[in-house]
């Protein structure tokens, strides 16, 4: 650069020795024209329409190798094989007579004796004693699985319609409740024969 560009005093410069120009030729900057927009619009409709074509492309790929891979169906169909039947002849066996046997006389059923006071048995009366206040367990069966039917108070008299039955180390008699019919299983240790 050749020029001074401050002035020797305040307000004072050579205009003669400026050249404008020259000096800022580094710091000028013309404008320029804009450049045309050469990249044209894509409609959204082509990557629509790749999109759908590549798809389908490989769908029907896809069916292709399906069936080429897949084991053909055969269809086996049953035939008929005819059987001939002969029929056998059945031998005839001619009856036999029946030898008649004469009815034997059945005899009367005798009547079971009562059992006495001081034995249980079929017929016998019986007390529920000695159960703590709980009553005596009536079950359906005897032993100590069978089903529950409800307790028997204390105090209470009831029929020996059958037994006994050893099971689970105890003698069962089966009684009936005479107020409803109820028939169940129950230990002897807690009856008392009634006089």
């Amino acid at each position: 650069m050749t020029v001074q560009k401050t002035p020797d005093a305040p307000g004072e410069f050579d205009r003669e020795r400026v050249h404008w120009e020259e000096d800022l030729r580094p710091f000028r900057r013309l404008p320029r024209a804009p450049r045309p927009n050469t990249q044209q619009p894509v409609p959204a409709i082509i990557p629509m329409l790749v999109s759908f074509a590549l798809v389908s492309a490989a769908c029907v790929g896809a069916v292709l190798f399906l069936n080429a891979n897949r084991p053909a169906l055969t269809v086996v169909l049953p035939t008929a094989t005819p059987r001939i039947i002969t029929p056998t002849p059945t031998p005839y066996i001619p009856p036999t007579a029946t030898p008649y046997i004469a009815p034997t006389a059945t005899p009367e059923p005798t009547a079971t004796p009562a059992p006495s006071p001081t034995q249980f048995g079929v017929g016998a009366r019986v007390v529920i004693v000695n159960t703590g206040g709980g009553g005596l367990n009536f079950r359906r069966k005897p032993g100590l699985s069978g089903e529950l039917i409800r307790r028997l108070p204390e105090g209470t008299t009831y029929e020996i319609v059958g037994g006994p039955e050893q099971v689970d180390g105890f003698i069962w008699w089966q009684l009936r409740d005479p107020t409803d019919g109820t028939i169940g299983w129950g230990v002897q240790n807690y009856m008392q024969l009634v006089p």
